[in-house]
């Protein structure tokens, strides 16, 4: 299971958070989010470098962002299964969580079926849908609880949580799992999934 974490402007996320949740979602990782003048922050890699992350989470501390890290579930590895996916023009996703869909074609992850197939030809065909509140609440039935979204909309300049209530919130942070949350370093009285036991950050080691 992967890991979305929304970080409103100004805040910043603790690098024991951030190195334990890349000890087991260490198949890539992105970020998306707005800078100063409102152009796109966005960064996508397809190998997790937890130097690279710490660096990216100071550079871009002072703006709204969402950083996904992904554990390999479905589709390969590589570049072509790492999020942000852009919907469309200006429009650009993350997901955790698993969708069943029938694989179209080999080796591309759920996520990517899901913008592919469904996503996008229903912006193809009614812009601005994603955007509606009103469909909002039709997106979060028919993903179920298990499947968060966040989706970034550049020329509103806004992000939305799908499913936001079934996450967690951690000093002013949004987090779509809490399972790879230490509870020692981060205790929450409600978790949405039991936190597992993380080992000491100092101690990991990344190849």
């Amino acid at each position: 299971m992967c890991l979305i974490v929304h970080k409103p402007a100004g805040l910043s996320i603790p690098a024991g958070l951030l190195l334990a949740a890349a000890a087991h979602n260490n198949d890539g990782w992105g970020l998306m989010g707005f800078a100063d003048d409102g152009a796109l922050l966005l960064e996508r890699h397809a190998e997790v470098d937890t130097q690279a992350l710490l660096a990216a989470e100071q550079r871009w501390r002072r703006h709204e962002y969402v950083l996904h890290l992904r554990r390999q579930t479905r589709g390969g590895s590589g570049l072509d299964n790492v999020h942000p996916f852009k919907i469309s023009e200006g429009l650009w996703l993350m997901h955790n969580g698993t969708v069943h869909l029938k694989p179209r074609v080999p080796g591309k992850s759920d996520t990517w079926h899901l913008v592919q197939d469904v996503l996008r030809p229903l912006v193809q065909r009614y812009p601005g849908l994603l955007s509606d509140p009103a469909f909002l609440p039709i997106l979060e039935h028919g993903l179920r609880s298990e499947n968060k979204l966040a989706l970034l909309d550049l020329q509103q300049r806004r992000i939305v949580l799908v499913n936001r209530h079934h996450g967690a919130e951690l000093d002013g942070l949004w987090l779509s799992n809490t399972r790879w949350i230490d509870a020692r370093l981060f205790p929450l009285a409600q978790p949405p999934q039991r936190q597992e036991w993380q080992p000491d950050p100092a101690k990991l080691s990344f190849g």
